[in-house]
């Protein structure tokens, strides 16, 4: 048997060996699992344009973007502090939504403040 062939032999033995044994039932995680901030609560300002049972659109203060939530049962709304019904925000006010993102990206409206405590901040005026 030439060098060569012991050559090739030796390095394919193990290969063979190794590509016969089973794994364990375990997978390595996927490449596209949610980063560990999924669970972040992030704050938005701006202007209610619409608010029903299952979406608030808001008007952002930044950018004056329309940005859609979800609402739902769990959703808390507080005018001035207190905890008051979805019914008692009016369109047209200030408010600011504490939101997380779903499993599907989207944000959920975990907090709505109107009121004092969602006054817009006062920006420094350019000279």
């Amino acid at each position: 048997m030439s060098s060569f062939a012991r050559l090739l032999l030796l390095l394919l033995i193990p290969v063979m060996i190794f590509g016969q044994h089973r794994r364990s039932g375990t997978l390595p995680p996927a490449m596209n699992t949610p980063p560990a901030f999924k669970d972040a609560v992030v704050t938005f300002g701006g202007v209610v344009k619409k608010l029903t049972k299952k979406e608030l659109l808001l008007d952002l203060d930044e950018g004056h973007e329309l940005m859609t939530f979800r609402v739902n049962k769990d959703t808390k709304f507080h005018n001035d502090g207190a905890e008051v019904k979805r019914t008692a925000i009016d369109l047209e006010a200030h408010v600011n939504v504490d939101a997380m993102q779903d499993a599907d990206s989207k944000f959920k409206a975990v907090l709505v403040k109107a009121g004092k405590e969602a006054a817009p901040e006062a920006k420094p005026e350019a000279k």
